[in-house]
C-alpha cells in the first residue's frame, strides 16, 4: 500500500460505529414511514468520524438508500451536524455532485438522515484515477455560487492559528524550530485569502468521497461544513489529503501529485496546505482522544507525512 499506515487508511478506527439494528425500533419505523416503503434489509457501513450507525437500506419498493443516525446523548456535536447537513443538502443546486436528501427523521434524542444511494466507494489510498475524478468534482462544486443559507468559510475553518500556537508552546523538534515561525507567517491573514462566494465543501477527505470506477466520476459526501469561500479551497484540501491518506505508489508519489495540483491553483492554495498541517499539529497536541480513539495518532501521522510538501511550499512562498 505504498507505505500508508493501516490507521490512515481506515478512519473507522477512530470511533467504531454502532449497528443499524441497535438504533431504536421507533426511529427505524419512522424512517420507513418517511420513505413510504418498508425496510427489508440493510448492510452496516463503517468509517468516518461519527459513532452513530450508517447503513445501506434495502426497501420493499426496490430502492437502495443510505442512512446515518446519531443520538445527542451519544455525541451532541454529530447530532447537530446531521441537522446542518440536512439543511445544506436541500440548498445545493442539482448540478452539484452530491447525494440528495430523502428524509430527516427525529425520535427522542435521535436523528436520522436518509439520502439517495451513491455508486462507488473510496477510503484510500489515492490513485491517479481517483484523484482525477475528485478534482473534476471539486471543480464543478467551485463553479457554483454558494447558496445564501451557507455561512462564510471563516465560520467553518478552525485552528488555522495552529503554527502560532505551536510557537507559543515551544517547537517540539528541529524541523519546527526551523520552519514553524515561517509557517505562521505564511498562514497569516487566512480570514481574508480564504474568503469568497463560491460553494465550498470544506471537509474534503478520501472517506468523504465516492468514486465510481465504471464512469470515472466522483460524488462528494458529508456536507455539514459547506460554506461560501474561495473556489480553489476544496482542491487545496484535496492536495493535503492526498499526502495525508497516501498514494498507492507511495509517499513520494503522493507528495509529487499534491504539489502538481497546488501548482495549478492560486498561490493561496499553498498557504492553505501549510495551515492545514498546523491544524493537525495543534489538535494532536491539545485535544484528547476521548471521543475518537487514535485520532491524535492519525493527526500526528499526517503532520509528519506532510512535512516534505510543507517544507517545499514554505521555501517557495
Amino acid at each position: 500500500m505504498g507505505g500508508t499506515s493501516a490507521l490512515t487508511q481506515h478512519t473507522g478506527l477512530f470511533t467504531p460505529r454502532t449497528a443499524w439494528s441497535d438504533s431504536p425500533v421507533p426511529l427505524r419505523a419512522a424512517v420507513s414511514e418517511a420513505l413510504g416503503s418498508a425496510i427489508v434489509g440493510h448492510r452496516d457501513l463503517h468509517g468516518g468520524m461519527s459513532p452513530g450507525p450508517a447503513a445501506a437500506l434495502e426497501l420493499a419498493d426496490g430502492r437502495r438508500v443510505f442512512a446515518k443516525a446519531i443520538s445527542s446523548e451519544v455525541r451532541a456535536h454529530n447530532h447537530m451536524l446531521l441537522h446542518r447537513e440536512s439543511a445544506v443538502l436541500d440548498a445545493l443546486p442539482k448540478t452539484v455532485p452530491a447525494a440528495r436528501r430523502l428524509a430527516t427523521v427525529e425520535w427522542g434524542s435521535w436523528v436520522a438522515l436518509v439520502t439517495t444511494w451513491v455508486d462507488g466507494t473510496f477510503n484510500g489510498p489515492w490513485t491517479d484515477e481517483s484523484i482525477k475524478a475528485v478534482v473534476r468534482a471539486c471543480r464543478i462544486v467551485g463553479e457554483h455560487r454558494a447558496p445564501n443559507v451557507l455561512r462564510p468559510v471563516v465560520e467553518r475553518i478552525f485552528d488555522f492559528d495552529g503554527w502560532e500556537r505551536v510557537l507559543a508552546l515551544g517547537p517540539a523538534d528541529d524541523w519546527e524550530a526551523e520552519y514553524a515561525g515561517r509557517a505562521a507567517e505564511v498562514v497569516a491573514g487566512w480570514e481574508r485569502w480564504t474568503s469568497g462566494d463560491a460553494l465550498v465543501h470544506r471537509d474534503l477527505r478520501a472517506d468523504n468521497t465516492a468514486v465510481d470506477a465504471k464512469t470515472g466520476s466522483a460524488t462528494l459526501l458529508d456536507w455539514a461544513y459547506a460554506a461560501a469561500g474561495s473556489p480553489w479551497l476544496d482542491l487545496a484540501q484535496l492536495a493535503a489529503d492526498i499526502v495525508g491518506t497516501g498514494h498507492i505508489h507511495g509517499p513520494q508519489v503522493a507528495t509529487d501529485r499534491a504539489y502538481a495540483l497546488i501548482q495549478m491553483l492560486p498561490v493561496d492554495a499553498a498557504r492553505f496546505v501549510v495551515a492545514q498541517s498546523g491544524v493537525w499539529r495543534i489538535r494532536a497536541a491539545t485535544i484528547p482522544d476521548t471521543v475518537m480513539p487514535m485520532i491524535s495518532t492519525w493527526r500526528r501521522e499526517r503532520v509528519q507525512a506532510l512535512r516534505p510538501l510543507v517544507t517545499r511550499l514554505i521555501r517557495s512562498l
